[in-house]
């Protein structure tokens, strides 16, 4: 075997779980999808050496992002007109209820979440994060324009914040090869859980019981995955937070 293949099978060390691509420049994450990537067994660089002549193979995904971004050009054209005649059966008969207004803020949400799982090849705790955040605002959105009664911030969000500790322990299951790749979802829950109870601090919300139980099952959850994480989670932060 020759030196000059003998660097190709040393420079593939790496590949994308989710794009299924080959990295030979081994970075922290896939620059298609920013998911974590792992490292490829000997056998595989060998093959893909064969195969590709030491070129990472990228799969050609230009086609799927034009068509992608078609279908969610006519999404908002759709939800802009729907929208329109929203407003104008509103105007014309519920004048003091802006009901309309409510369902302008759902097709918006129904839109966006759409748009950043679709279009953008982010990571999955990412999108988790993002979704989460999304149902958050409506749910805010939903009471405010109903009186604001304050269930939102009370009960409802602490409950999302609860479901999203749920979905990350799932996940964590199904992809422990990557667990700490969540760790950053589950310190976003928790910061949402500090700001409910600066909330009820300065006397926005009289609930304090959902904020406590959501601060103290997320740092606890994050505590332990720090704790028992070693290395990976060292990593993970070191990485996110350049510390």
């Amino acid at each position: 075997m020759t030196t000059e293949k003998k660097s190709e099978y040393k420079r593939i060390t790496t590949k994308c779980p989710q794009c299924k691509i080959i990295l030979f420049d081994q970075p922290d994450i896939c620059p298609l999808c920013q998911c974590i990537i792992e490292e490829t067994e000997a056998d595989e660089e060998r093959r893909i050496t064969d195969l590709f002549g030491g070129n990472a193979p990228y799969p050609d995904v230009e086609g799927r992002r034009k068509k992608l971004r078609l279908a969610l050009k006519i999404v908002l054209f759709i939800f802009v007109v729907a929208e329109i005649l929203m407003i104008t059966i509103n105007r014309l008969t519920t004048v003091s209820y802006p009901w309309s207004l409510i369902t302008g803020v759902a097709l918006l949400y129904i839109y966006l979440s759409l748009m950043y799982w679709i279009a953008y090849d982010s990571g999955f705790a990412s999108k988790v994060g993002l979704q989460i955040m999304l149902t958050a605002f409506l749910l805010f959105a939903i009471d405010y324009f109903n009186g604001m009664r304050g269930w939102a911030l009370e009960w409802a969000i602490p409950g999302i914040i609860l479901l999203g500790d749920f979905i990350v322990a799932v996940l964590m299951l199904i992809n422990r090869s990557r667990w700490q790749s969540y760790l950053l979802l589950l310190l976003f829950l928790a910061i949402i859980s500090f700001v409910l109870i600066i909330l009820y601090l300065c006397g926005v919300i009289s609930n304090i019981l959902m904020p406590l139980i959501c601060e103290a099952v997320t740092f606890l959850y994050l505590f332990v995955m720090i704790l028992f994480g070693e290395r990976k989670a060292e990593h993970e932060f070191s990485r996110r937070f350049h510390i």
